[in-house]
């Protein structure tokens, strides 16, 4: 009558999504690697049931993609995909704005500045997993001050799903200057508590990014299509 395997289950099984989720945001996993059940299963300590379940959640956050006969594999999305993804982020992630615009009192100012300062000093190490760590936990920490769940899982997918494409742009280091200048008129437009500001300075960032980086996406898929 006891419920506690299904409650070890359900604990292993999370753990393993959470711990592959990792290692392909990580870059563990490059794109288009294949992920085997067996190895992972044993490189975590578990059975192979709570991967297999694992790789089916990580399927539906678009992170993983099954194919016959070959399995589960390291989802690679296309630079018109990305850019889809990036579109539907911007306009999103505006609207998470807006919604904290009505109360700005809602944004943890102390842990934001917390994370710029980390940010700042991830750029200045050139740490990369760190910086993408903490650009992530920067922007959340505006947007989940917006107190709507839905939105914010829907942006949590797109983020993980558009991850290696981050890490792309974090590896660029010439733009750092102007990155960081972007993050900070953002931290200083909710400081501020100034609507206006806070979607221009996101809106900025967004043609930045895309300027910079979706030129380089470009090149490298043209070169991957040519080997």
């Amino acid at each position: 009558m006891s419920k506690k395997p299904e409650i070890v289950y359900g604990s292993v099984h999370d753990a393993a999504t959470d711990r592959i989720r990792e290692m392909i945001l990580g870059g563990q996993f490059e794109p288009g690697e294949r992920l085997r059940q067996d190895d992972l299963a044993t490189s975590l300590g578990v059975s192979t049931m709570p991967v297999r379940e694992a790789l089916r959640q990580l399927q539906a956050e678009g992170l993983v993609v099954f194919y016959p006969r070959k399995g589960a594999v390291v989802a690679r999305l296309s630079v018109s995909e990305y850019e889809e993804i990036y579109r539907i982020r911007e306009e999103l992630e505006i609207l998470a704005c807006q919604w904290v615009a009505e109360d700005f009192s809602k944004v943890p100012l102390t842990r934001l500045r917390r994370a710029l300062e980390g940010l700042e000093a991830a750029e200045a190490a050139e740490d990369i997993p760190r910086r993408l760590r903490l650009v992530r936990e920067f922007f959340f920490i505006i947007f989940e001050a917006s107190g709507r769940d839905h939105l914010l899982r829907m942006l949590s997918s797109l983020w993980a799903q558009s991850e290696q494409y981050r890490r792309s742009f974090s590896e660029m280091r010439e733009p750092v200057p102007s990155r960081l200048e972007h993050y900070r008129r953002i931290y200083q437009a909710c400081v501020d508590g100034d609507s206006e500001t806070l979607i221009s300075a996101m809106r900025e960032l967004y043609v930045f990014v895309e300027s910079r980086l979706m030129p380089l996406l470009r090149e490298k898929e043209k070169e991957g299509s040519t080997t």
